[in-house]
Protein backbone atom coordinates (compact mmCIF):
# COMPACT_ATOMS: atom_id res chain seq x y z
CA UNK A 1 0.00 0.00 0.00
CA UNK A 2 2.70 2.29 0.60
CA UNK A 3 4.35 2.30 -2.45
CA UNK A 4 0.81 2.55 -4.36
CA UNK A 5 0.36 5.77 -2.61
CA UNK A 6 4.17 7.49 -2.56
CA UNK A 7 3.75 9.60 -5.50
CA UNK A 8 0.37 10.84 -4.70
CA UNK A 9 1.49 11.10 -1.28
CA UNK A 10 5.44 13.33 -2.65
CA UNK A 11 2.75 15.54 -4.75
CA UNK A 12 0.16 16.53 -1.71
CA UNK A 13 3.59 16.75 0.85
CA UNK A 14 4.86 19.06 -1.89
CA UNK A 15 1.95 21.38 -2.54
CA UNK A 16 1.58 21.45 1.44
CA UNK A 17 5.26 22.52 2.26
CA UNK A 18 4.91 25.32 -0.44
CA UNK A 19 1.96 26.67 1.18
CA UNK A 20 2.79 26.05 4.62
CA UNK A 21 6.28 26.21 6.09
CA UNK A 22 7.53 22.96 7.56
CA UNK A 23 9.10 24.83 10.29
CA UNK A 24 6.08 25.76 11.73
CA UNK A 25 4.38 22.62 12.17
CA UNK A 26 6.98 20.78 14.12
CA UNK A 27 5.94 22.23 17.20
CA UNK A 28 3.05 20.68 17.23
CA UNK A 29 2.80 16.87 18.24
CA UNK A 30 0.30 15.13 16.04
CA UNK A 31 -2.48 14.67 18.20
CA UNK A 32 -2.26 18.75 18.73
CA UNK A 33 -1.55 19.04 14.50
CA UNK A 34 -4.93 17.26 14.41
CA UNK A 35 -7.14 19.71 16.79
CA UNK A 36 -5.64 22.56 14.88
CA UNK A 37 -6.12 21.22 11.22
CA UNK A 38 -9.26 19.30 12.37
CA UNK A 39 -10.73 21.22 15.07
CA UNK A 40 -12.33 20.59 18.29
CA UNK A 41 -15.55 17.94 18.34
CA UNK A 42 -16.31 18.13 22.25
CA UNK A 43 -19.51 20.07 21.97
CA UNK A 44 -20.62 21.07 25.03
CA UNK A 45 -23.81 23.29 24.33
CA UNK A 46 -25.03 24.01 28.67
CA UNK A 47 -21.45 25.89 28.31
CA UNK A 48 -21.98 27.42 24.91
CA UNK A 49 -25.43 29.46 26.63
CA UNK A 50 -23.09 30.56 29.21
CA UNK A 51 -20.56 32.01 27.15
CA UNK A 52 -22.78 33.77 25.43
CA UNK A 53 -22.55 38.13 25.87
CA UNK A 54 -25.77 39.94 24.49
CA UNK A 55 -26.53 43.79 22.90
CA UNK A 56 -29.62 45.01 23.32
CA UNK A 57 -31.02 41.86 25.23
CA UNK A 58 -29.66 40.35 28.57
CA UNK A 59 -30.27 37.16 30.15
CA UNK A 60 -33.36 37.75 31.46
CA UNK A 61 -35.11 38.97 27.84
CA UNK A 62 -38.13 37.09 26.80
CA UNK A 63 -36.77 36.40 23.37
CA UNK A 64 -33.47 34.80 25.27
CA UNK A 65 -35.06 32.20 27.28
CA UNK A 66 -37.25 31.61 24.35
CA UNK A 67 -33.82 31.43 22.19
CA UNK A 68 -32.41 28.92 24.25
CA UNK A 69 -35.20 26.70 24.61
CA UNK A 70 -35.48 26.54 21.01
CA UNK A 71 -32.13 26.11 20.66
CA UNK A 72 -31.81 23.04 23.06
CA UNK A 73 -34.76 21.39 21.29
CA UNK A 74 -32.86 21.22 17.69
CA UNK A 75 -31.52 17.93 17.19
CA UNK A 76 -27.25 17.75 17.36
CA UNK A 77 -27.34 18.06 13.63
CA UNK A 78 -29.27 21.16 13.76
CA UNK A 79 -27.10 22.76 16.58
CA UNK A 80 -23.90 21.86 14.64
CA UNK A 81 -25.36 23.71 11.87
CA UNK A 82 -26.39 26.60 14.21
CA UNK A 83 -22.54 26.91 14.82
CA UNK A 84 -21.53 26.87 11.03
CA UNK A 85 -24.45 29.65 10.58
CA UNK A 86 -22.50 31.84 13.06
CA UNK A 87 -18.84 30.86 12.30
CA UNK A 88 -18.46 29.37 9.13
CA UNK A 89 -17.38 25.82 10.59
CA UNK A 90 -19.17 23.54 12.78
CA UNK A 91 -15.96 22.71 14.52
CA UNK A 92 -15.13 24.24 17.89
CA UNK A 93 -11.45 25.79 18.18
CA UNK A 94 -9.09 24.04 19.67
CA UNK A 95 -9.65 26.00 23.53
CA UNK A 96 -12.96 24.27 23.34
CA UNK A 97 -16.66 25.74 24.09
CA UNK A 98 -14.88 26.85 27.48
CA UNK A 99 -12.86 29.92 25.19
CA UNK A 100 -15.51 29.83 22.67
CA UNK A 101 -18.13 32.85 22.86
CA UNK A 102 -20.19 34.92 20.82
CA UNK A 103 -22.74 37.87 20.80
CA UNK A 104 -25.99 37.85 20.54
CA UNK A 105 -27.63 41.40 19.82
CA UNK A 106 -30.89 42.91 18.89
CA UNK A 107 -30.81 45.17 15.72
CA UNK A 108 -34.54 47.08 16.93
CA UNK A 109 -36.38 46.25 13.78
CA UNK A 110 -40.01 47.33 13.99
CA UNK A 111 -41.51 44.70 12.13
CA UNK A 112 -39.70 41.66 13.73
CA UNK A 113 -40.98 38.80 12.85
CA UNK A 114 -41.05 39.96 9.36
CA UNK A 115 -36.76 39.14 9.40
CA UNK A 116 -34.51 36.37 9.76
CA UNK A 117 -31.77 35.64 11.96
CA UNK A 118 -28.20 36.31 10.33
CA UNK A 119 -24.89 36.14 11.44
CA UNK A 120 -22.04 37.95 11.30
CA UNK A 121 -19.46 34.86 11.18
CA UNK A 122 -16.07 36.50 11.68
CA UNK A 123 -17.31 38.46 14.36
CA UNK A 124 -19.47 35.79 15.91
CA UNK A 125 -22.57 37.43 15.96
CA UNK A 126 -26.22 36.64 16.07
CA UNK A 127 -28.37 39.09 14.72
CA UNK A 128 -31.89 37.65 16.34
CA UNK A 129 -34.95 40.16 15.68
CA UNK A 130 -37.06 39.99 18.65
CA UNK A 131 -39.74 37.36 17.80
CA UNK A 132 -43.46 38.05 18.85
CA UNK A 133 -43.63 34.76 20.13
CA UNK A 134 -41.19 31.19 20.27
CA UNK A 135 -43.19 29.44 17.32
CA UNK A 136 -42.03 32.86 15.15
CA UNK A 137 -38.40 32.24 16.55
CA UNK A 138 -38.82 28.59 16.30
CA UNK A 139 -39.73 28.36 12.61
CA UNK A 140 -37.21 31.49 11.25
CA UNK A 141 -34.47 29.75 12.87
CA UNK A 142 -34.93 26.30 11.52
CA UNK A 143 -35.68 27.93 8.09
CA UNK A 144 -32.65 30.10 9.15
CA UNK A 145 -30.38 26.87 10.00
CA UNK A 146 -31.87 24.89 6.87
CA UNK A 147 -30.95 27.06 3.84
CA UNK A 148 -28.05 29.20 4.08
CA UNK A 149 -25.50 28.49 2.38
CA UNK A 150 -21.74 27.18 3.97
CA UNK A 151 -18.67 28.37 2.91
CA UNK A 152 -17.23 24.85 2.22
CA UNK A 153 -15.23 25.10 5.70
CA UNK A 154 -17.56 22.89 7.43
Amino acid sequence: FNTSVKKNFEDFANGFKKGCSTDMWTIFVPVELMAVIHGNTAYDWEQLEKNVKYRGYDVSSEVIKNFWTVFHDLSEEMKKRFLAFLTGTDRIPVGGMEKFTFTICNQGYLHSDLFYPSANTCARILYLPCYSSIEALRIRLQHALQFFEEFGLA
